[in-house]
């Protein structure tokens, strides 16, 4: 029995390197990372002003409160009568001309600037809670409903759906878990993390992904050794090890680039003081909205998730384009094809418009599920943002994959191998 599983094992383990040693499947892995890399540290000049939530966290705590932003008040007042100011730290600031600043020494600018950043993160403390709540829940229910003209079970589905987003919006605001410091919202550090990082991990990963699963499905056809490979008594069955191998070296992939990736960018951007925040934070407010989590989750509980679903996506897209290289036998072909689908998938919801219950069925596709890290688990008035999307889609299309690649197994052990 060991020395059988051993043996399938090493078969596995042989096919794995296959596209391993690919120089193809290294290169592109390789310059995915130079080209994560080279986009955070494009934008790594704000990082020094993003530790003051260090020093804001660790002086008043992670929870915005009165007692906490009176007592702020009282250090930025002190902090600019330091700077010789005859009032407090507001009247001082609007008085600060880009003349007076330009007559200070670089030791007093950063004063300044320090200055400035605390009374910004002061302000937006001071004003969150009438901004929060201050959301028009019924006028977004009517933007839902204006968006896109539902009728009978779907549009009672999607109205049931916004209420319990509504009811978690005053369970926020009941239970004050907006009221947690974070990155202020005009810097966008959730999309830039979730939006462009990890979708770029995303992209990156399905076009490696789908290249390593068509080189290791259609390497005999391509080297001309599949009268000989198949033939053997190992013969066809040797399929199972090819799946076997095209799912190992695509979390292989995943890993090392979203390993790669992300540790670049928290080498560069200090999260140590907010992964115990709440995503829902009323200061991580980018655009129209902040980000209504369907259930209380931190920063780093977040960003597992979403590196699960993602990771779980991609090995679907795994098993299809498997399913697909068992037709086309050309990897090559196969990568334009698979890819092209993916497209398709992505574009399908905007053709349906006018049909809204197809538009509903389509828009819980992979695309689009892998293209929307940044909205992962959050509510909103779009079919993308009800409850557990993730997971119907990914249950949705494990069904798909399947079906789809147990039958184009099953023909594969019937048809000619030429």
């Amino acid at each position: 029995m060991k020395a059988a599983s051993g043996k399938a094992m090493w078969i596995t383990w042989h096919e794995m390197k296959k596209a391993i040693t690919s120089p193809v499947i290294v290169v592109l892995l390789v310059l995915f990372i130079v080209f994560n890399g080279f986009q955070i540290f494009s934008q790594s000049f704000l990082r020094d002003e993003l530790k003051i939530v260090n020093d804001i966290t660790s002086s008043y705590g992670n929870a915005i409160t009165e007692a906490g932003l009176l007592e702020m008040q009282g250090d930025i007042d002190g902090d600019a009568e330091q700077l010789g100011a005859q009032q407090d730290a507001e009247m001082y600031l609007e008085e600060m001309t880009y003349e007076k600043y330009e007559q200070v020494n670089p030791a007093g600018q950063k004063a300044i600037d320090r200055l400035s950043l605390n009374y910004t993160y002061y302000a937006l403390g001071m004003d969150l809670e009438a901004r929060y709540k201050a959301i028009d829940m019924e006028e977004l229910r009517k933007d839902l409903f204006d968006a896109v003209p539902m009728e009978g079970r779907l549009a009672e589905f999607m109205g049931g759906q916004f209420t319990k987003w509504e009811n978690r919006y005053k369970e926020i605001v009941e239970t004050e878990e907006y009221k947690e410091w974070f990155f202020a919202g005009h810097y966008r550090m959730h999309s830039e993390l979730f939006r462009s990082l990890v979708k770029n991990i995303a992209v990156q990963s399905i076009l490696l992904v789908v290249l390593i699963t068509a080189l290791i499905a259609n390497y005999e056809v391509e080297q001309r050794t599949q009268f000989t490979i198949y033939a053997t008594k190992k013969g066809r069955t040797l399929i199972w090890h090819k799946l076997k191998a095209c799912l190992n070296v695509s979390l292989l992939a995943f890993v090392l680039l979203a390993g790669c990736s992300l540790g670049l960018f928290f080498i560069v951007y200090d999260y140590s003081s907010v992964w115990s925040t709440a995503v829902s934070s009323g200061l991580n407010w980018e655009y129209k909205l902040p980000y209504i989590t369907w259930w209380p989750l931190m920063v780093w509980q977040y960003l597992i998730l979403v590196l699960l679903v993602e990771l779980f996506a991609v090995l679907l897209v795994a098993i299809l384009a498997f399913t697909v290289s068992l037709y086309i036998r050309n990897s090559y072909f196969t990568w334009v094809i698979c890819l092209s689908m993916l497209i398709a998938l992505f574009l399908l919801p905007s053709f349906l418009n006018a049909f809204p219950m197809l538009q509903f069925i389509a828009s819980l596709n992979l695309s689009l599920l892998l293209m929307n890290p940044h909205m992962y688990f959050t509510g909103g008035t779009t079919f993308t943002m009800i409850q557990y999307f993730e997971l119907w889609t990914i249950l949705l299309w494990l069904i798909i994959s399947l079906i789809s690649s147990g039958w184009s197994i099953r023909r594969f052990y019937k048809r000619d191998v030429a």
